[in-house]
């Protein structure tokens, strides 16, 4: 395996891995907020609090979603990736 093998099979990690947290984040949103929208229709039908849950938590998961994406994993990857050879060249040279 060469070092470039090594380096494009590390970024499908890094993307698998962006990937399934997003997933995992979203499945985490559907469920809570599900029960919380549960709760509050039970308990208090008259003040239908869990939208501002839903909108507050949403726009988080939205932005996981954007910063999750492949372009945005690949360029942190990639400056890891030039520290990393930086850094490399600095103790080669001392």
């Amino acid at each position: 395996m060469s070092l470039e093998d090594f380096k494009r099979a590390w970024r499908e990690l890094e993307i698998e891995e962006a990937n399934r947290a997003f997933i995992a984040h979203l499945i985490a949103y559907i469920i809570i907020n599900g029960f919380l929208t549960f709760i509050n229709l039970y308990t208090s039908p008259g003040y239908l609090w869990f939208p501002f849950v839903l909108a507050g938590w949403g726009i988080g998961l939205a932005f996981h979603f954007a910063f999750s994406r492949q372009k945005f994993v690949v360029s942190e990857w990639e400056e890891k990736i030039a520290k990393i050879e930086a850094k490399m060249r600095r103790m080669r040279g001392s």
